[in-house]
């Protein structure tokens, strides 16, 4: 993880991480408002108002919906990421992907769409995580 580690990031408190082993299998959505470190495999989507990392053995079939997202595994679906995203060298992404600020390391493969905007974007920050704040209300 680019990030180094996950209990670096301000405003989220360590003890409110959830992991999802390898052994994990999802039908379904998954929702958070934590730390959410996920190994396993997904059909659906994900909603995380937080950090959000997928481990390199990962297999997410769906959409992706978070405030931080960090990508080392496999992704087949859109990926929309409020703040920064941090795609791995081990990472593949089959999908669309917005995002506030993005780090790709050498390596990663993505198919599909990306649109990113840095701090001079901060309206359509504003609103992408407006959004994600009433879809992840509205799922609990």
């Amino acid at each position: 993880m680019i990030w180094g580690s996950i209990k670096n990031y301000s405003g989220n408190n360590p003890s409110k991480q959830s992991k999802f082993s390898a052994s994990s299998r999802f039908d379904g959505k998954l929702v958070g408002a934590e730390t959410i470190i996920f190994e396993g495999r997904l059909e659906g989507e994900i909603l995380v108002n937080g950090i959000l990392e997928i481990t390199q053995n990962a297999e997410i079939n769906g959409n992706i919906k978070a405030n931080k997202l960090s990508i080392s595994g496999k992704v087949n679906g859109n990926i929309d990421v409020a703040g920064s995203l941090s795609v791995e060298r081990t990472a593949v992404i089959c999908g669309d992907i917005k995002a506030g600020a993005v780090t790709i390391i050498a390596g990663a493969i993505i198919n599909g769409q990306c649109s990113f905007g840095g701090t001079a974007n901060n309206q359509e920050y504003d609103r992408i995580l407006e959004q994600h704040n009433a879809v992840l209300a509205n799922a609990y």
